[in-house]
């Protein structure tokens, strides 16, 4: 097996891995590399190659300078474990992450349909060429952040090396009734009065909701989106908010949308939603503090996606990390998110109980290709 660096991916990679919806995954990758780009970062793509030249896996090295992603900070991820330091103790001046640049997703992809243990063997093989990026970059440490279950089995031998690792979860509110009426009836009796006191005050309100495209509305809606981030400890001036969201608007594969609420024809509040294939996934919300409270952060953020993707089919929304309690009290089931902090030095010759199993990956990778449409299995987020 072997590895090699690109500049930039291509959908036809991506096809050949079977990564489902190739279209959006190669829009949310360049999406990224933009807004890491803008921000002084250096990008990589390494991908793993077996003894046939074929395509195994792909892992994005993404090298920032400080200040960091806010949901990517070591300090932040490990806290009180001095993650934020390198090896002679002295802040992070470089953070290398390997598969993640902030969105709580990590986009380290493997084959469709490739078998264990030679998962784990095509896993760490990129991991491997990124300890080598992360050290030629001049850190001490490697970032594997944001691991779902999938993910971190295939990383398990490697997280035992660890110097630090921790477990964050997101919220997915599964759709399984066809209607808000069904999504009520769905909630424990309690949970149902406060949601119709939510929506009752919502309607009270007289605020004007309108399903527009995001892209025509990003100006507009980019100073609520940063009112929110500076509630919530984050500097974001509006510039830089208008650009998150345009950048957004224009992911291909997917529909983005933004759910806002008008009163007296100014917006008071919106939320972004990404609509691809059968799941929704809300990316951004924002809210004009200064305006009358009638329940709109709920209602845009929660049950008007709901109702919306319940109406169109959709069978789940993901609703990201934070604010848990709120997002569980209204259905959201948490799926765990796992991050590493493991030494950027190359692993590559330490003995492993994969290590008699290297030599046959090609071979084997081979074998298993024309079972890849059959078995429709998905590697990665």
């Amino acid at each position: 097996m072997r590895t090699e660096a690109l500049e930039r991916v291509t959908v036809d990679l991506l096809e050949e891995l079977g990564v489902a919806a190739p279209v959006y995954r190669l829009g949310e990758l360049e999406r990224h590399h933009v807004l890491e780009r803008r921000r002084g970062s250096l990008v990589s793509y390494v991908v793993a190659r077996d003894a046939t030249d074929g395509a195994v896996g792909l892992l994005p090295v993404y090298r920032s300078p400080r200040p960091f992603e806010p949901s990517l900070d070591p300090d932040a991820l490990f806290p009180g474990t001095g993650a934020g330091a390198d090896a002679t103790s002295s802040p992070f001046s470089t953070l290398c992450s390997a598969g993640g640049a902030g969105g709580y997703a990590n986009h380290l992809m493997l084959r469709a349909g490739l078998a264990a243990p030679r998962t784990a063997l095509a896993a760490h093989a990129l991991i491997d060429a990124a300890r080598d990026i992360a050290a030629a970059a001049g850190c001490a440490r490697l970032l594997v952040p944001d691991l779902d279950r999938t993910q971190a089995r295939w990383l398990a031998e490697i997280e035992a090396e660890a110097t630090a690792a921790s477990t964050r979860e997101k919220a997915v509110l599964p759709i399984d009734w066809n209607d808000f009426a069904g999504y009520l009836a769905a909630l424990p009796r309690k949970r149902r009065w406060q949601v119709r006191q939510e929506r009752l005050a919502f309607a009270e309100g007289g605020t004007e909701v309108r399903d527009e495209p995001l892209a025509a509305v990003a100006v507009t809606l980019a100073p609520l989106l940063a009112q929110t981030q500076r509630r919530h400890g984050e500097a974001v001036d509006p510039a830089a908010a208008e650009f998150y969201l345009t950048m957004l608007a224009m992911t291909p594969g997917a529909v983005t949308r933004a759910l806002v609420g008008y009163r007296k024809g100014e917006p008071v509040a919106f939320s972004a939603v990404v609509r691809c294939a059968d799941t929704w996934t809300v990316r951004a919300v924002g809210r004009d503090y200064a305006a009358p409270d009638h329940a709109e952060y709920f209602n845009l953020t929660y049950y008007e996606p709901i109702a919306r993707a319940a109406a169109s089919g959709a069978r789940a929304i993901d609703f990201g990390v934070g604010s848990l309690a709120a997002k569980r009290f209204r259905g959201c089931r948490l799926q765990p998110l796992r991050s590493l902090l493991i030494r950027s030095a190359s692993h590559r010759q330490r003995k492993s109980p994969l290590s008699a199993t290297r030599p046959t990956l090609g071979r084997a990778v081979a074998s298993e290709s024309s079972q890849v449409a059959d078995r429709g299995g998905i590697n990665g987020p």
